[in-house]
């Protein structure tokens, strides 16, 4: 069971405060997933900034969950938690805004990964992808607003991904590895998956896509992805990991 804190019901085992008054954590977490598909569905049909840099992510965040849980919707994380079942903690909350910028600093340097083959596109966006998790900027909601973004960045880039040939249990176990620094799996993974790594043939539509993966990318227990602990963390990770090699061998399931 989760522990509580701010953004949940006093002894609901951290079921957070939600505008339907939902008590149970199952039925939080459909009803989370019922209201990012939808704003998904929104999204896709909006223009994308052609700067798409945190403020993206945040307004991402924002129109999924600011209907049903907005106490946390679009806002940086100010409690310590860590990845469920794992004991990986993410940064702490006085390091998630330098982490940010220096994040989306250079992903802005790098227009945002365009202009690069796929297999240099799936290192960056692997490595990418590990940072931004570690930060772990919200007090929920993360993957499905990462994984969108995400999308975003592919298919700017011109490498889209086939949400159809991803697991998600495997992503996530992945990105956690990547959390670590040992990101090499997770852009392994990705690589195969961009459609413009597969054979010439029709695909499905980026728009059902991303839909579908929004219906599945409800992890285990990822209305409460996150408790809150009280311990050190891992801003060493977020804040210095820049000065060392990203491959340093394995390090197991990560942050």
């Amino acid at each position: 069971m989760s522990e509580d804190d701010k953004y949940t019901y006093p002894g609901s085992g951290g079921v957070l405060v939600n505008s339907k008054g939902i008590r149970d954590m199952a039925r939080l977490d459909a009803a989370m997933n019922d209201y990012a598909s939808a704003a998904m569905a929104e999204l896709r049909i909006e223009p994308v900034p052609s700067q798409p840099g945190y403020e993206y992510l945040r307004y991402i965040h924002t129109r999924m969950f600011e209907q049903i849980v907005p106490g946390i919707a679009g806002r940086l994380r100010d409690v310590n938690v860590q990845a469920v079942g794992t004991g990986v903690v993410y940064a702490r909350p006085e390091y998630i805004q330098d982490s940010l910028s220096q994040l989306f600093d250079r992903l802005g340097r790098e227009d945002y990964l365009t202009g690069l083959d796929a297999a240099t596109f799936a290192t960056r966006l692997a490595e990418c992808w590990g940072d931004l998790t570690a930060i772990h900027p919200y007090r929920d909601g993360n993957t499905r607003s990462q994984s969108f973004y995400m999308t975003v960045l592919a298919e700017r880039a011109g490498h889209p991904v086939n949400w159809r040939r991803v697991d998600v249990d495997t992503l996530r176990a992945l990105r956690l590895r990547a959390v670590v620094g040992y990101s090499r799996p997770l852009a392994d993974y990705l690589v195969s998956r961009l459609l413009s790594c597969e054979p010439s043939q029709q695909t499905p539509s980026l728009e059902s896509q991303i839909s579908s993966f929004a219906l599945r990318a409800s992890y285990p227990q990822a209305a409460t992805e996150a408790v809150r602990q009280p311990g050190r963390a891992a801003q060493q990770r977020t804040s210095s990991s820049r000065g060392r090699g990203r491959e340093s061998g394995p390090h197991g399931i990560g942050r």
